[in-house]
């Protein structure tokens, strides 16, 4: 897939401490873009930073703590930013967990918390740096394009904090897209599209019971740890292809169902905000 050098960018990758976005990280350096990546810890944040040298040699990376279900903390990062880049060129929501439980807040399915609403979060604080760069583009990591094509049921006004642990990550990557539809249909200047990344080496399931573990130990030695769908995606000026869509990891564009609306868009943005509402 083809990209393009990215010196003079500023890229930011959510979850950029492992898997995916330790992936997107290291492409994104080793094509110039400077690149903050973010972790809930800052060791772990450190050994991001040391991969992501080794893997791209002189490369301005650096790495920022912030807790993304916190309004407060996600507003400090944002106020850094603003200080030391200006304006943001890239913002990559990679965030994402497997097998977690119970709620953050009274009615927030924690699982609901990382895998979607961290997204909107640091999306919605993000967007006035986003929006003082040319050609700025927000990319969340969606999943297979054959799962999301069966997103015909799921909540759209919020979230069931009695629903099943599937119906809740359900419901989480078809607010992914419909945040990417928002943003695409409503942002004059920045591009928005979720991407399957592929593949890629994680720890995702590494704290899971044993047979998830077993899975996931099986997955790792097949999987790459670059994601060239995000460098393409990320480094080009072209058009991303339909707004707020979706590409699988050849890039090519994924046909979504008629759930992924604008009118759902809307309905899920407003509700998205009375949930981050409820986190300060």
């Amino acid at each position: 897939m083809e990209t393009q050098r990215m010196e003079g960018k500023t890229v930011l990758v959510s979850g950029g401490s492992s898997g995916v976005g330790l992936a997107v990280a290291k492409g994104l350096a080793r094509l110039g873009a400077r690149t903050v990546l973010l972790s809930r810890d800052g060791d772990r944040g450190r050994n991001a930073v040391r991969a992501v040298q080794q893997a791209a040699p002189g490369a301005d990376v650096d790495s920022r703590v912030v807790d993304l279900t916190s309004p407060a903390s996600v507003a400090r990062l944002v106020d850094d930013l603003r200080d030391t880049a200006g304006t943001l060129d890239v913002l990559v929501n990679a965030t994402g967990a497997v097998g977690e439980r119970g709620d953050l807040r009274p009615g927030i399915p924690r699982s609901f918390a990382t895998n979607y609403l961290t997204h909107h979060l640091l999306t919605r604080a993000a967007l006035p740096l986003l929006r003082g760069a040319p050609a700025a583009r927000v990319l969340t990591v969606g999943v297979a394009p054959a799962l999301v094509r069966r997103l015909e049921e799921f909540a759209v006004d919020g979230v069931d904090a009695n629903a099943s642990g599937v119906r809740v990550l359900t419901q989480a990557v078809a607010w992914k897209l419909l945040l990417s539809r928002h943003l695409a249909e409503t942002e004059t200047g920045i591009s928005a599209a979720v991407f399957h990344p592929g593949l890629i080496k994680s720890d995702l399931l590494g704290r899971q019971a044993l047979p998830l573990r077993l899975v996931g130990s099986v997955a790792n030695r097949f999987a790459g740890s670059t994601c060239p769908v995000a460098d393409h995606l990320a480094s080009r000026t072209a058009d991303l292809g339909p707004a707020g869509g979706m590409v699988d990891d050849r890039g090519r564009t994924v046909a979504l169902p008629p759930t992924i609306s604008t009118a759902n868009a809307e309905r899920s943005w407003a509700a998205s905000e009375a949930l981050v509402d409820q986190l300060v």
